[in-house]
């Protein structure tokens, strides 16, 4: 019988069992009073290693205070803290982690194990997407993975909270994905593509994709940004869109803001463009669009000017619809067809393929790090092998290397 000392009581329940419950503080409350909790075992020996468990957790501060928060409000919590995402971004996350809450953001984030994880991944992998009410076509092992990556992050800030003692997403083996390689163009394929499109009135906005502007950039430029004497433009906005709604928004990176050199036959294309525009606007008279006001990323100052890439009646086009746009007229032009954004790794390949330094592909193409740029966005090109093999042949035949040619 425990002692009248004993911390841990024995109680008689209203139907005669017996139970050991005892009381202890597990920290502070938010309004800096003692947290204290009740706890009931049916033995005296397992009230004892429980409360010595405690003890020793909460002296080495490990000791997770229960919590009956669930893993929706887990999610909706780390998303609000999250203050610097975009808005694409956060509609991505949003969109990625909306399939663990319809699994499990019911359940008690205490509660969550590594067999529910596991459970959750089978079931989005054999059925995991919904149209509308019905559950349809199954999910792809990098849709599931980029979502338990998500997850993981979500569950490792409860960890650091003290809300978790470990980490179970991450315990969970991710399935295992096939590597696609990425499809762009040769030089050949990439000049005959801005000769088939030089009639174009978009001509302009073509070489900017193939310079290895993002969408959003290309369709974010103003004129304002360029300087055709000096012969350079800056790229410091975005047009995304976001969930149906147009977006303009700094660059994607802080490197994404960047003056880069245009060459002449840039120049000339702008300058057709704009003398164009203008007789647009003449012709439409009130019809054409006004100029947007927004503020400048940097001084924060109200800058005015229209759109580079705009309609006839002076309207900045739908992200999609220029993404459309440009497949299509990879189809016209007999070239293989590839998505508008591996204009970006096309540009990024082909300056690696003429000895161009990493770090200034990088600092070109607006990324955050040079190993970033090597790693994503620089592919061998169709004929590279057979050069390679070439060199190395020669290489142990004893011929000299021949020096790397420029850009």
């Amino acid at each position: 019988m425990a002692r009248k000392t004993d911390p841990i009581k024995k109680v008689e329940l209203k139907d005669g069992r017996t139970r050991y419950r005892f009381v202890i503080d597990v920290g502070r409350k938010p309004d800096g009073k003692r947290d204290q909790k009740t706890y009931t075992y049916d033995t005296l020996k397992e009230a004892r290693a429980e409360r010595a468990r405690i003890i020793s957790d909460r002296a080495k501060g490990t000791f997770v205070r229960p919590d009956k928060k669930t893993v929706a409000e887990l999610i909706d919590a780390w998303l609000a803290g999250k203050r610097n995402l975009s808005p694409g971004t956060r509609r991505t996350y949003t969109d990625s982690l909306k399939h663990a809450r319809a699994h499990i953001g019911h359940m008690e984030l205490q509660k969550v194990t590594k067999a529910d994880i596991d459970a959750m991944v089978t079931k989005l992998l054999a059925s995991g997407r919904r149209v509308g009410n019905v559950r349809t076509t199954k999910l792809s092992p990098r849709t599931v993975n980029a979502m338990l990556g998500l997850l993981a992050a979500v569950f490792e800030d409860a960890v650091k909270q003290g809300f978790l003692g470990r980490n179970v997403v991450k315990l969970a083996e991710r399935p295992k994905q096939s590597t696609t390689e990425m499809r762009t163009w040769t030089a050949d394929n990439a000049a005959a593509f801005l000769q088939a499109v030089k009639d174009e009135r978009l001509y302009a906005a073509w070489q900017f994709s193939l310079y290895g502007l993002r969408r959003g950039e290309v369709l974010g430029l103003r004129w304002s940004d360029v300087d055709l004497v000096a012969k350079t433009i800056t790229v410091r906005w975005a047009r995304t869109s976001v969930a149906g709604e147009i977006v303009e928004k700094e660059p994607k990176t802080d490197r994404g803001r960047r003056t880069l050199p245009l060459d002449d036959e840039l120049v000339d294309a702008l300058t057709a463009l704009q003398l164009r525009q203008r007789e647009e606007r003449e012709a439409a008279a009130e019809a054409y669009a006004k100029p947007c006001q927004l503020a400048d990323p940097v001084s924060g100052e109200v800058c005015g000017g229209d759109h580079i890439v705009v309609d006839e009646l002076g309207r900045p086009y739908r992200p999609e619809w220029y993404g459309d746009r440009f497949e299509a007229l990879a189809k016209r032009s007999e070239l293989p067809v590839i998505r508008l954004h591996d204009t970006r790794h096309t540009c990024g390949s082909l300056l690696h393929a003429r000895g161009v330094p990493t770090a200034d592909i990088s600092k070109w193409l607006g990324h955050a790090s040079a190993s970033f740029t090597l790693n994503t966005y620089v592919h061998s090109q169709d004929g590279a092998l057979a050069g390679a093999g070439e060199t190395l042949r020669k290489a142990l035949q004893g011929s000299p290397a021949a020096p790397k040619s420029a850009v």
